[in-house]
């Protein structure tokens, strides 16, 4: 490691200075060894004390500065004092100055992406809701998807936060690490979403600005410093070399007190100090050499993300931690998991596969990992997501596979997870938004008692605007009045079987009434459940449901991934919403060759394979550069009269 010299000399240095000078006597100057220095010839007569008293000297400091003068105090000899002035500092880094310029914190410029909150955004910079209120008045009555919030950070490098800064074009991670006193190591360790190769103006990333002083370390050295000053009158014959033979100074040290004359002459007075050498504490910042080159840096990215450059990886090892490995789901999702391994034989890569029982403490999980060092790991919880994992993935840099907890929210801050279901924040907000296009010039009727805890609802209502939606209940839907001509929305709120079947039969009412009216009924995602029961009736009803996914058994994909199931275990899948086995299998399919492919660099992509996906389409994408990866994919299933059903994917 190449070691900086790091020395802060300030207004510290300075006031001790000056407060030995005294007053400002009226007496020439000299620039010594990088301090610039008055100096009093003496006059026949005159003493050291006298001296001292005129220019307001300190008389200790003078004597002990110029000790063979003070003793002697011969006629022409110099006398030297401090002006407090240093012209240069030796080993002085400037580079190493702590960054405080505020104006180096710009303002976050943020492009809203379809289903983000005010909320939402708050915590992917750590910064209060109340901040973007306050830079941004209008988020408060909402915001929408392709607009661009400026929010104003507060210089937070002091504080152990981050400045979250927009690449500029010629920018470079060498030259922000040098410019914010942070290293390229750090600034790739806090951006995993970061390499050299995509590293470009408009994407946003967070530093740790003045990280470099954690690397500070204090050592003793040995160096040669001025102890203390004197003066020579040059003889007919002197040189440099015969004043260096005389004072026992070097020849270059004496060209340096004396930088102002070139060849010594006769008469002429020169400096001559007295150097000591001395153990001294000095600070030192360690810096790579890696990081000033391209090749290096892919180096360091390597090591940070451990992952070996481009070669793809001759072994997936895969822990799959089962939270519930006797119930039907954890056995069905390994069934179908193991069905899409079995596809899987003639691939250029071997595949090795542990089951951990996601029951035991984490003491003994953690153990098991760190015996089998997977760089794949794929868990199976469906509520309070193991934090641990999380943290085991972000230390080890494996990605974390999150199939079934909507409700966990650690792929916004860690960049190890990924989300395979959207997140029910984003979920509702898309679903919200996505009806409001597809519907929200219609008449909207919600039906039956409100639910504050229907997100969908809440974010479809707050886009409504002027375009009022009425309110009736399950049992006056039957009666309610449609005109032929017109479009409706009925949304509804329930949830409960027996009130499902009660809109349906309205719906039906309805209908002939006026069979001519545009009508579409929206029920809540967990009306997918019903679908073996109530399919043709919501076909009869024209039932649109909001969905993370739909396993559509009658299509090619549907009936081969079955038929392979059924010949490995001897029976069909368990009919279930998700299908735990068809999500077991899409699983495997996707993650499996993707990991071989970009050797467990995850920012080259998934999906290198042409992957056999049967029940949801797979679309990652990194939050941002400092969080982990969602699958932002969602469906409107559309039932259509005679069993035949719409799979729609959201823009």
């Amino acid at each position: 490691m190449k070691r900086k010299s790091f020395i802060i000399m300030g207004a510290a240095l300075m006031m001790t200075a000056l407060s030995v000078r005294g007053a400002d006597p009226d007496l020439p100057k000299v620039e010594i060894l990088g301090k610039e220095y008055y100096y009093h010839e003496i006059k026949k007569g005159e003493s050291i004390y006298g001296i001292a008293k005129q220019h307001g000297w300190d008389l200790d400091e003078l004597v002990r500065l110029n000790p063979a003068t003070a003793s002697d105090m011969a006629k022409g000899s110099r006398l030297y004092y401090p002006t407090g002035r240093v012209t240069v500092v030796t080993d002085f880094n400037p580079d190493m100055k702590a960054s405080d310029n505020k104006e180096d914190y710009e303002p976050i410029r943020h492009l809203v992406k379809r289903g983000e909150t005010v909320y939402s955004i708050s915590r992917q910079y750590n910064i209060p809701v109340e901040t973007i209120y306050a830079s941004c008045p209008d988020s408060k009555y909402g915001i929408k998807a392709g607009e661009t919030l400026v929010i104003q950070q507060p210089a937070s490098g002091k504080d152990g936060g981050y400045l979250y800064y927009e690449i500029k074009s010629g920018d470079t991670l060498f030259g922000l690490a040098k410019k914010y006193h942070t290293s390229v190591e750090d600034i790739l360790t806090l951006n995993p979403g970061v390499s050299e190769r995509n590293f470009k103006s408009g994407e946003t990333i967070r530093i740790a600005v003045n990280s470099e002083q954690r690397k500070v370390h204090t050592e003793l050295v040995e160096e040669s410093r001025l102890a203390s000053l004197d003066s020579y009158k040059v003889g007919r014959k002197d040189d440099w070399n015969s004043i260096s033979q005389k004072t026992g100074v070097a020849v270059e040290t004496l060209k340096e007190a004396n930088d102002n004359v070139e060849k010594p002459k006769k008469n002429d007075v020169i400096n001559i100090p007295v150097m000591e050498t001395v153990t001294v504490e000095k600070e030192y910042i360690e810096s790579d050499p890696r990081e000033k080159t391209t090749e290096g840096i892919r180096e360091l990215y390597d090591s940070i993300h451990n992952t070996n450059g481009n070669e793809m990886l001759q072994q997936v090892k895969v822990a799959l931690l089962l939270e519930e490995p006797t119930g039907k789901r954890d056995i069905d999702f390994t069934r179908g998991f193991l069905t899409a391994l079995d596809g899987m034989s003639k691939t250029p890569f071997k595949i090795d596969f542990k089951v951990i029982d996601g029951r035991s403490a984490s003491e003994k999980v953690l153990q098991s990992l760190d015996e089998y060092h997977p760089n794949l790991l794929i868990s199976t919880a469906d509520k309070s997501f193991p934090v641990y994992l999380a943290e085991y993935g972000n230390k080890y840099n494996v990605e974390v596979v999150n199939v079934f907890d909507i409700k966990n929210e650690l792929c916004e801050e860690n960049p190890s997870i990924i989300q395979l279901l959207p997140s029910s924040a984003y979920f509702n907000q898309q679903m919200g938004e996505q009806l409001f296009e597809d519907y929200g010039n219609r008449k909207i009727v919600m039906v039956g008692r409100v639910d504050s805890g229907d997100g969908i609802a809440e974010a479809f209502l707050a886009k409504l605007g002027d375009n009022k939606p009425q309110q009736t209940s399950v049992a006056s839907l039957t009666n309610y009045s449609v005109a032929g001509d017109n479009e409706y929305l009925f949304y509804c709120y329930s949830t409960r079987k027996d009130e499902i079947a009660d809109i349906l039969q309205a719906i039906e009412n309805i209908r002939e009434r006026e069979p001519f009216a545009e009508i579409a009924v929206v029920g809540r995602p967990n009306w997918v459940t019903l679908t073996e029961t109530y399919g043709d009736r919501f076909g009869d009803a024209g039932v649109v449901i909001p969905s993370r996914v739909w396993f559509d058994a009658d299509s090619d994909k549907g009936k081969r991934f079955v038929r392979n199931f059924t010949s490995l275990f001897g029976s069909a899948p368990v009919k279930s919403f998700p299908n735990f086995a068809a999500c077991g299998y899409d699983v495997a399919n996707y993650f499996i060759p993707s990991t071989a492919k970009n050797g467990g660099d995850f920012n080259k992509g998934f999906n290198e394979f042409d992957a056999e996906i049967v029940q949801s389409d797979i679309r990652l994408e990194r939050i941002n550069n400092w969080g982990g990866f969602t699958n932002r994919v969602g469906y409107f299933v559309k039932f259509r009269p005679g069993g035949f059903v719409d799979k729609i994917m959201l823009k």
